[in-house]
């Protein structure tokens, strides 16, 4: 018994301690998002804005996968190049994003605000009232429970609805199409953590790399984010 409190302790510490690295984390995007100029790109006579954040973000994804490739035996497979085609394609869809909206920024603080209440809510909800093992991802992720998904299902379709309804200036969309973007998002980001924890079991890694505190690698904390971007872009472009 003591072995186990003293195991929920610091899982506990774990857990504060990768909330306040979220929060940093978090806080240093908004205020490079805010603040830092975008790059503009010509291409065949076409301006494209870049926001230096994503150029960093996509090196540093790159030179983890390479990391990776170099040191790992086990991840020179097909898989982890098909991860890494995919996952730069979804990295595009935040430069589309970035290009067709004028108020791209407050879909992007949207959408990155509702994947965090996903992913800490899921978290929470896993934790303290985790039972129910899933039988069919058991073998990806064992330590995903039925609580935890629907912990992340109703905190973020109550978050995800209640600004779009407090602040309807953020997507000038109908109720049908908010509610399709939110439990897209959710959907999509349940997905690309499993999706990634699955590569992650196939090259026998826990994390990609150990750059942020208790989060591994920029690549594990993307898994959920890029998806939900580009299944968002294509929600807000089509309607």
């Amino acid at each position: 018994m003591s072995f186990q409190k003293g195991k929920e302790i610091l899982e506990l510490n774990n857990f504060y301690k990768r909330f306040i690295t979220s929060v940093f984390g978090v806080f240093f995007i908004v205020l490079g998002i805010l603040y830092l100029p975008e790059i503009k790109i010509l291409i065949f006579q076409n301006s494209f804005r870049i926001h230096p954040l994503i150029i960093i973000l996509v090196i540093v994804f790159i030179l983890e996968i390479f990391f990776q490739l170099k040191q790992n035996k086990f991840s020179r497979k097909l898989s982890l190049f098909l991860y890494l085609f995919i996952y730069l394609l979804f990295f595009l869809h935040i430069i589309f994003l970035q290009n067709t909206f004028e108020n791209w920024k407050h879909i992007f603080f949207y959408l990155l605000s509702l994947i965090f209440i996903i992913d800490i809510f899921g978290y929470l909800s896993g934790k303290i009232l985790g039972k129910t093992k899933i039988g069919f991802i058991n073998n990806i992720s064992p330590n995903k429970t039925l609580e935890g998904y629907l912990g992340s299902i109703l905190a973020g379709t109550m978050w995800g609805l209640i600004i779009l309804l407090i602040f309807n200036t953020i997507l000038d969309i109908n109720l049908i199409t908010k509610i399709l973007l939110i439990f897209s998002v959710i959907f999509t980001s349940i997905l690309g953590d499993l999706y990634v924890s699955k590569i992650k079991r196939i090259i026998k890694i826990k994390d990609f790399s150990n750059i942020l505190y208790g989060h591994g690698g920029i690549s594990d904390r993307l898994d959920s984010v890029l998806p939900s971007f580009a299944i968002s872009f294509w929600i807000l472009f089509l309607v």
